[in-house]
């Protein structure tokens, strides 16, 4: 009888991860707006070291973005703030222990954009460096798909300090992250609720006060997620301070993640557990 039970909870655990393996992927996991503002809410940041409260007040966010596929990774790009709003991509452990690629630093524009995205020239003398969204880093395995990083479409504006700091740091947490827990799919972008100032001439470039990342361990069966909101300045707490439950990082900005899933009780139980030791012992 014991036999039959564990060959039972076997082959359960090997049929429902067949099953998620289905749900965690680009496609379903690419980002929605709510079609509705927010109310005014005060929020708990429950994967914080120490809990902290705040409010916020998401504002209406268009769907109108161009989804642009360039084969290692997929953005929406905001013709109205001239930079994505998401970008997407998968990260595995072969992808990161691979370097085949030299950084190029030719940042050019997109020419896949309909609208046409921003140029290098729109980031000449704003005090902003051209922050990428998904990390050249994270392409080193192909110099094909790093130089694809350094389209326009891939870049906000970020000041140094924020784009050298902590934003640099959790891009390198990502990829220790790839390689401990073997494939993650990883969705990042500028939050447009706040907007500090424009930049360019050409065009407007929206410079977005705050940044987020969406880490999600698609690999079988240590299924977790974990968000990132950033301001975009200088910060000095240690990473996880910036930690939020993907559910909150929804109730936060508006953001619905893996948006025809909602009543599927995996990604529920995904998006609402955050728990910091399962990302890093030491926390």
């Amino acid at each position: 009888m014991f036999t039959l039970i564990i060959a039972f909870l076997t082959l359960s655990s090997f049929a429902f991860g067949q099953e998620v393996k289905d749900i965690l992927t680009i496609n379903n996991a690419i980002p929605y707006f709510n079609v509705k503002p927010l109310q005014a809410q005060t929020y708990t940041i429950s994967c914080k070291t120490k809990n902290t409260k705040g409010k916020t007040k998401p504002k209406f966010y268009s769907n109108y973005l161009e989804v642009v596929d360039h084969k290692f990774f997929k953005l929406g790009y905001s013709e109205k703030h001239e930079q994505p709003a998401w970008v997407i991509h998968l990260l595995t452990k072969e992808m990161v222990l691979e370097h085949n690629a030299k950084r190029s630093n030719k940042f050019r524009e997109d020419y896949k954009v309909s609208t046409k995205s921003s140029l290098p020239k729109d980031y000449r003398n704003s005090g902003y460096d051209k922050g990428h969204i998904c990390p050249s880093a994270d392409m080193s395995f192909s110099q094909e798909a790093q130089d694809l990083t350094f389209l326009m479409s891939n870049i906000s504006p970020q000041l140094h300090s924020f784009n050298a700091g902590k934003w640099h740091e959790l891009e390198k947490k990502v990829r220790e992250w790839a390689v401990e827990n073997d494939s993650i799919i990883v969705i990042a972008g500028a939050l447009f609720d706040s907007i500090i100032q424009t930049i360019g001439k050409k065009n407007k470039v929206s410079v977005p006060y705050r940044f987020y990342k969406v880490i999600v361990d698609v690999s079988f069966p240590s299924y977790k997620a974990i968000g990132f909101i950033m301001e975009n300045e200088k910060l000095k707490e240690e990473l996880f301070y910036y930690s939020v439950s993907v559910s909150e990082l929804e109730r936060i900005t508006g953001f619905n993640f893996f948006p025809d899933f909602d009543d599927n009780m995996f990604i529920n139980n995904l998006e609402n557990n955050c728990n910091i030791k399962n990302w890093e012992d030491k926390y």
